[in-house]
């Protein structure tokens, strides 16, 4: 009986099926790594700012290697949105990490950089790459365009005009977060493509293309059902990420055919829409409408086309008043009870497809 290992939060659960069942399994293994540590060190000498663009643990990795690579952090200003979360992994910057406030609500006046992005000198930024179904990729430029600009979520979100989720193509919302980036003096760009919960390469202001070509790509039959976890920390944090991630794999699964979706959740739902969505404050139109923003509005219309398409079963640790009250999902208390349900309605003779780290890889249809 093949048991399967998914990262859930910062541990890992066990999902147990039967041979008979078991598709193709897609699983995202750290191989060889192309980190170049000593020339991202020499990015960081004399006087520049480092900004953390997420708490990732592929991107708290290298900044680690980068700092001993690089010895003397004097002369090193490092920022973050949560500062306690890269200290704590990161002892060598204890103590020594900004706090960079978000940008403003979305309703502010205009586009408004935060004011380290606008003091003079050298800027590095350092973030994590994933699927993204409003921008395609999400990476360092996508962060800073978004977190670090008062009105700047609201303005790279709407750049794009249809939801469509479209993971891996690029967007009119990454084009103009890419815009946005540019326009900031002395900025240079890191973004890590992950590859089993490492970095696999740290890619320097790359392209669109260059960064969705360094993700693990298959093809396979599409089965009735799909097992599939978000991938572990830093990805399945949040229902929203978890939502956001899943985009990327759903070739491997027949449209109408049902989802297993492994995600611990341990931080909540993630987004102020999501939020109002189980509080009864949006209705599930809110996001087909968007007649007024809210951060991660377009996820109502995600959630909302995922259950029209597939039949969805969440493994969480979400309270069953926001999965399955709030949502409308169906969900399990274990993976015993997920997969024994998985299985009652597609058959018990039923093929299903297994990927473990949605967050690093691109399925297709064969």
């Amino acid at each position: 009986m093949p048991e399967v290992w998914f990262p859930y939060g910062g541990v890992e659960t066990l999902v147990t099926i039967q041979a008979e069942n078991l598709g193709t399994m897609v699983e995202p293994i750290a191989g060889e790594r192309n980190v170049e540590t000593e020339r991202l060190a020499e990015l960081l000498k004399g006087q520049v700012a480092l900004f953390i663009c997420d708490t990732n643990p592929t991107t708290l990795e290298t900044v680690q290697e980068v700092m001993r690579a690089l010895g003397r952090t004097d002369s090193l200003r490092v920022l973050a949105v949560e500062p306690k979360r890269v200290e704590g992994p990161i002892p060598e910057l204890k103590g020594k990490v900004y706090q960079l406030a978000r940008s403003a609500p979305a309703d502010g006046d205009g586009l408004v950089p935060a004011p380290p992005l606008t003091d003079a000198g050298r800027k590095v930024f350092i973030g994590t790459a994933r699927p993204d179904p409003l921008f395609g990729i999400v990476d360092a430029r996508v962060e800073a365009a978004s977190n670090w600009f008062a009105g700047g979520l609201k303005e790279v979100a709407t750049a794009r005009k249809d939801l469509e989720p479209t993971p891996f193509e690029k967007t009119p919302s990454f084009e103009r977060a890419e815009k946005i980036a540019k326009g900031i003096e002395g900025g240079t760009f890191l973004t890590a493509v992950p590859r089993g919960g490492r970095a696999k390469a740290v890619l320097q202001d790359a392209p669109f293309d260059a960064l969705a070509n360094g993700f693990l790509e298959s093809t396979l039959p599409p089965a009735r059902g799909l097992i599939v976890g978000a991938g572990g920390r830093g990805y399945d944090d949040t229902f929203s990420s978890a939502l956001r991630s899943v985009w990327s794999v759903l070739g491997g699964v027949r449209r109408s055919g049902e989802i297993l979706l492994v995600s611990e959740c341990a931080e909540g739902l993630g987004s102020p829409a999501l939020e109002m969505l189980v509080s009864g404050r949006m209705s599930g139109e809110g996001g087909r409408k968007r007649e007024k923003f809210v951060p991660g509005v377009e996820e109502i219309y995600y959630l909302n086309k995922l259950k029209e398409d597939y039949g969805v079963l969440l493994l969480s640790g979400l309270p069953e008043m926001f999965a399955k009250n709030g949502m409308g999902l169906t969900t399990a208390r274990g993976s015993g009870e997920a997969v024994g349900r998985l299985l009652n309605k597609l058959g018990r003779t039923a093929k299903v497809n297994i990927v473990t780290r949605a967050a690093e890889c691109r399925v297709r249809s064969a």
